[in-house]
């Protein structure tokens, strides 16, 4: 058995994460109606854009691989979430756009997200908020490097 007060935190921390994710898709997916969390990031990443996005900037964003990434659009799209129109400039390039149907669920579950946020940060002060943020981008910024040097 192991004994996590003598374990390195480290270890702790990276099965912490795998855990903390697959909870949080657990949650979320028996939480959210019509969509799975994974289809809702999929679409709120979708705002970060001036221009709608092609596949290999969604995918890039969403830290995604391009196949789960046109897996996620093409369930979206069979909901009629989002729609994939040609891009005017480059034939070849096919743009992803939301629709009425996104914009409309978006501002009915507005609500529902921001108590969801609420109480999975209820207990924690800001400052540990703050920590937590800038840690995670740390350990983010040192995968991209780990990342970067398998190519």
């Amino acid at each position: 058995m192991y004994d996590f007060e003598k374990m390195d935190k480290r270890y702790i921390i990276f099965a912490n994460i795998f855990l903390l994710s697959n909870r949080l898709q657990t949650v979320m997916d028996s939480d959210i109606e019509e969509l799975t969390a994974k289809q809702w990031l999929t679409a709120m990443m979708l705002g970060m854009f001036d221009e709608p996005p092609t596949l290999k900037q969604l995918a890039k964003i969403c830290d995604s691989s391009h196949q789960n990434t046109k897996q996620l659009i093409s369930k979206l799209e069979s909901k009629g979430f989002i729609r994939i129109e040609n891009d005017n400039k480059d034939l070849r390039a096919m743009r992803i756009l939301t629709t009425d149907k996104w914009v409309k669920w978006n501002q009915d579950n507005n609500e529902n997200s921001i108590n969801f946020i609420t109480k999975m940060f209820e207990n924690l002060t800001d400052e540990e908020i703050a920590v937590m943020n800038k840690v995670q981008q740390k350990i983010y910024e040192n995968l991209e490097n780990m990342e970067e040097n398998l190519k």
